[in-house]
């Protein structure tokens, strides 16, 4: 049995150290790393984040494992065998091959190996959960071809150890999006009250009855003034937004997504 080497522990910090990069193509950047630095056998990749009903799904993928995500995404993620024990509220063991999971000959017999994974040659698979403060926050999936043999236990090993950190390394991604997501919707906030600084309360009333839909006339009479005032409100609301129309000024006022 192989064990893992002093180069195997630096490699794998070396790799600790390449994902602490955040950037809005983490996954595919991740994949690609992995895939450079373990080099012969961790080609062909995938990774896994949890979509919108805690189900892992959305898989990106790198090599042959690319042209199958989005057949495994519309069809064959129901098929995965190891669907069942990687999923949150599930304890799992971890890295998982499929002889922890069910013998080969069962194996061959499956729709999710004949019908999918078959079609790019790839036969074994690897499956990793990662789990930060024992919440499921995505997987990593690795498949070789059959001529290339099964991953060994120094192989689950090595990706044991560097997993950790990458669920880690991949939870604060996650939080670093939603940060630059909230900065962002903050930002727009105040470019929005800014604009609507420029307006006077009444005007502000006026554009709020035009998002409405109501029209000059029923502003008029819903604000007992008359139809001509009411132009003149909105004549005066174009000049300072810059804009000719009322098309125009809605899309001014509504460009980032908030009501005036």
């Amino acid at each position: 049995m192989e064990h893992i080497t002093i180069e195997d522990y630096q490699m794998i910090l070396d790799l600790c150290f390449m994902m602490n990069h955040y950037n809005e193509q983490y996954r595919q950047s991740i994949l690609e790393i992995l895939a450079g630095r373990l080099g012969s056998g961790y080609h062909h990749l995938t990774f896994l984040t949890l979509d919108q009903h805690d189900k892992l799904g959305d898989p990106v993928g790198i090599n042959k494992v690319q042209s199958l995500c989005d057949s495994y995404t519309n069809v064959y993620d129901r098929f995965d065998i190891f669907s069942d024990v990687c999923k949150p509220g599930k304890r799992t063991t971890g890295v998982m091959s499929i002889e922890d999971i069910m013998s080969l000959h069962e194996y061959e017999q499956t729709t999710y190996y004949n019908d999918f994974l078959r079609k790019e040659n790839l036969y074994y698979e690897l499956a990793v959960p990662l789990c930060y403060n024992n919440r499921l926050v995505g997987g990593l999936g690795l498949f070789r071809e059959k001529k290339e043999g099964d991953f060994t236990p120094r192989d689950k090993e090595i990706v044991s150890l560097f997993s950790r950190h990458l669920a880690l390394s991949y939870h604060n991604s996650l939080k670093a999006q939603e940060f630059n997501s909230d900065r962002g919707r903050l930002a727009k906030r105040c470019q929005k009250e800014n604009l609507l600084l420029k307006l006077t309360l009444t005007e502000r009333e006026i554009v709020s009855l035009v998002e409405k839909g109501l029209t000059n006339r029923e502003i008029a009479k819903q604000n007992n003034i008359s139809f001509h005032t009411v132009k003149a409100h909105l004549d005066h609301i174009y000049n300072k937004l810059e804009v000719h129309s009322r098309t125009e000024m809605l899309h001014r006022i509504n460009s980032n997504g908030i009501k005036a």
